[in-house]
């Protein structure tokens, strides 16, 4: 094994036990307590761990890191119904845009039958998602300044970026809505994104869970009429669904859809 390899497999194995001791390290990787010592030091160096007395312990910079990419959601029924809906509309040979947020982490997972697929991101773990579970799916990140806290691209060179495309679908996670103030998000960044990108998509979509009816978002996106298409779950209040059926709007809150 080189040595690249071994720290890599040393940084799995503290990312996933948050703390080892050299021996182990060593049995397990079959080298002796003196090679693991100078690889802990290296990692030290990189600020990725702490070394204790006879062993070391995931950095606490490190651990917030690993824990974004973890999805802890206890219920995560309605985002599978979500990101099966939203896999019917796309097709193979085309270029998506899945905004950031949790929903579209959902999404992207369901891409696994797609054949020469390209999904745009500002939401690293969304890319990561789908390096994961997609391997065959092109990954596009348009760069940008990177918010550490949630690992999601913004600014001058993410905002250029994104409009030299033309995407054949756009997915973007909602997190409020309201028949009075229509659409919002949870942050202006993401706000602005999707008011960018649903100007050069073919067709948009609103997603989100039952949860975010009926409630407001730190930032305005647009209008209760800005989305043509909505896919959420079997519980998002009626007085949504017959609104949108009313204004000729496509709702999808299961595989019948409402209205198609």
């Amino acid at each position: 094994m080189l040595p690249v390899e071994r720290l890599n497999r040393i940084k799995k194995i503290i990312s996933d036990k948050k703390q080892i001791d050299v021996l182990t390290l060593s049995q397990e990787l079959n080298v002796t307590e003196a090679t693991i010592r100078r690889d802990l030091e290296k990692l030290e160096n990189e600020n990725f761990l702490k070394r204790t007395h006879g062993g070391a312990v995931l950095n606490d910079a490190s651990i917030a890191v690993s824990n974004l990419f973890d999805i802890n959601e206890k219920d995560d029924s309605s985002y599978k119904v979500i990101s099966k809906i939203a896999s019917k509309f796309v097709n193979n040979n085309e270029v998506i845009f899945l905004g950031p947020g949790i929903t579209s982490r959902y999404i992207v997972r369901a891409f696994d039958d797609k054949i020469n697929l390209m999904v745009v991101t500002t939401d690293l773990l969304v890319a990561s998602d789908c390096a994961q579970f997609c391997p065959q799916v092109k990954i596009f990140l348009p760069g940008g300044e990177l918010n550490s806290s949630n690992l999601q691209l913004s600014g001058r060179i993410t905002d250029t970026s994104l409009k030299s495309f033309y995407f054949d679908s756009a997915f973007f996670d909602i997190d409020g809505i309201t028949l009075e103030r229509g659409y919002s998000a949870s942050s202006l960044v993401k706000a602005y994104i999707i008011q960018d990108v649903v100007t050069i998509s073919k067709q948009n979509f609103a997603v989100c869970t039952h949860n975010n009816f009926d409630t407001e978002s730190a930032a305005i996106v647009g209008n209760i009429n800005m989305f043509d298409n909505i896919i959420s779950n079997e519980y998002a209040p009626q007085k949504f669904k017959e609104y949108y059926f009313m204004n000729n709007k496509r709702f999808f809150a299961t595989f019948d859809a409402f209205r198609s």
